[in-house]
């Protein structure tokens, strides 16, 4: 996907959104365990990306966090990375 930083940027945004909706709903929307178990499944395909990848998935995730304005969502993608297992609490990629 080196060729398109634009397809990568928006993917990871969905990727992102559908997180805070597991994040974020509550047991009147969906399942309390559901989204613990869709929010794992993410987890674990984004850990199975090479280490270039995971990278570049951080790198993004920083990129978005540095332009979002709102405070809450800025904070939430500066830590999704860690959330989802991506980098460790030094932010060292795992």
């Amino acid at each position: 996907m080196n060729e398109s930083p634009e397809l990568v940027r928006q993917l990871l945004k969905i990727v992102v959104a559908h997180a805070v909706f597991f994040d974020t709903c509550d047991d009147s929307v969906l399942d309390a365990d559901t989204a613990l178990e869709q929010m794992e499944g993410a987890a674990y395909l984004l850990n199975q990306l090479a280490a270039a990848d995971k990278k570049r998935l951080v790198d993004e995730l920083a990129s978005l966090a540095a332009l979002e304005t709102g405070p809450s969502d800025r904070e939430y993608l500066e830590g999704f990375a860690y959330a989802v297992g991506l980098v460790d609490e030094e932010g060292r990629l795992t």
